[in-house]
């Protein structure tokens, strides 16, 4: 749409289905996806490289931030679940000039 803010995206069935952190979790369960809790949502939201839209990127009303569903589902469908894997006890992969002063 020329009227529409740079990157918004639109759709054959209309436009964007706009959602907040609350709402996600109903959506996800309707989409047949695992639940996640909104403190979860918010905090893959505010870390996770992957998440479709940087938060200070997304409209807010009042106090919430708006996401396109449209967007999201695809985010949570493809998403590799790391449940109760620590990250900080993964090793760090070998430095390469560590390899070759040890041979």
């Amino acid at each position: 749409m020329p009227n529409s803010p740079e990157g918004e995206h639109t759709h054959a069935r209309g436009g964007p289905e706009m959602v907040t952190f609350p709402e996600i979790p109903d959506r996800m369960e309707k989409a047949k996806l695992a639940r996640l809790s909104v403190q979860r949502i918010r905090q893959l939201a505010e870390t996770d490289p992957d998440w479709p839209l940087p938060l200070d990127q997304a409209p807010k009303v009042g106090r919430m931030r708006l996401f396109d569903w449209r967007v999201l589902e695809p985010y949570f469908r493809n998403r590799k679940s790391r449940q109760g894997q620590r990250t900080d006890l993964l090793e760090a992969p070998p430095d390469d000039d560590r390899k070759q002063g040890s041979e």
